[in-house]
């Protein structure tokens, strides 16, 4: 549209502050008399927009000229800025021409303070899947894929996306779930085959109520020591106050966690280099798993 055209091309000039008519008919695949005939319009709405002719001439805007900001100041500008910037860092999400519009707005140029990658390694369709939630979660389309939970069971869902939450070091979908017609999280990695449908809803994750900080399942208080040669791991995965450094070098530690197949693996995880201490309950289910790994090898 050329409305949509003429506000890009004073992006591109708030931008670069000087290109050529050339330049701008390549950019929007139109002939340079179209071109023109835009400039004509800017500047017969008062945009100060002008040609200069010679060497580094070509199209420019008035210096100092930015349009009105006035409404933010330039704090809340960086905010918005790094905000956007903070997006971009996760791969997840590109916003380069937002960000590059917003900044010729500003008359400024944000530093790139962050780089943040939450993929995994030698995987692609992390970004591919995030993508397709996205394109969901903002046209309110609902979805259907296949999922995996922590005992490995394989469940077919349909669900109305509302949200993405990311929490220890791991992404969630927020969505009404149309299997369980109630509010779910699914872990993202456990997401396969997503497919957006034709159907569309109303809901909003305001007509849940979601307490992120609290489950339904009981946790369980483990005592365990870990060896001092872990001490990477124990530093990575376990808050400071939880940890306990021990006379003997090795680490002592108070975790609460909900008791499933998940937590079990986890400790395992450790190998040789972990010993329950309490509750003698998991003591005994580890052994058991223990003993079962080892017919494996038998």
């Amino acid at each position: 549209m050329k409305i949509n055209r003429l506000f890009e091309i004073i992006y591109l000039l708030l931008e670069k502050r000087t290109i050529t008519a050339k330049e701008l008919a390549a950019h929007f695949e139109v002939s340079v008399r179209t071109i023109y005939r835009d400039i004509d319009i800017l500047a017969s709405a008062s945009i100060p927009i002008y040609f200069q002719r010679g060497k580094h001439g070509g199209i420019k805007l008035m210096d100092n000229y930015i349009m009105n900001k006035s409404l933010l100041s330039q704090k809340e500008q960086n905010e918005i800025l790094y905000a956007l910037q903070s997006l971009n860092a996760t791969n997840y999400f590109n916003n380069d021409k937002t960000l590059s519009k917003l900044s010729a707005i500003f008359n400024q140029k944000a530093d790139n303070w962050i780089k943040i990658d939450f993929s995994r390694y030698n995987n692609d369709d992390d970004n591919t899947l995030f993508e397709k939630l996205k394109e969901a979660i903002l046209t309110k389309q609902t979805v259907k894929f296949d999922y995996f939970n922590t005992k490995g069971k394989h469940s077919e869902r349909t669900a109305d996306p509302l949200t993405l939450w990311f929490k220890e070091k791991a992404w969630y979908l927020f969505a009404y779930c149309h299997k369980k017609n109630d509010i779910r999280q699914f872990k993202i990695t456990r997401i396969k085959n997503l497919t957006l449908t034709n159907e569309y809803f109303e809901k909003t994750i305001k007509d849940f109520e979601i307490n992120n900080n609290k489950s339904t399942v009981k946790n369980v208080k483990i005592i365990i020591e870990i060896d001092k040669s872990q001490a990477y791991r124990v530093y990575d995965e376990f808050s400071e106050e939880n940890i306990n450094k021990m006379e003997n070098g090795n680490f002592e530690i108070i975790m609460e966690y909900p008791e499933n197949g998940w937590v079990y693996g986890y400790l395992l995880s450790f190998g040789e280099h972990l010993k329950v201490k309490e509750p003698e309950r998991i003591k005994k289910i580890l052994f058991e798993k223990i003993s079962k790994m080892k017919k494996n090898y038998i």
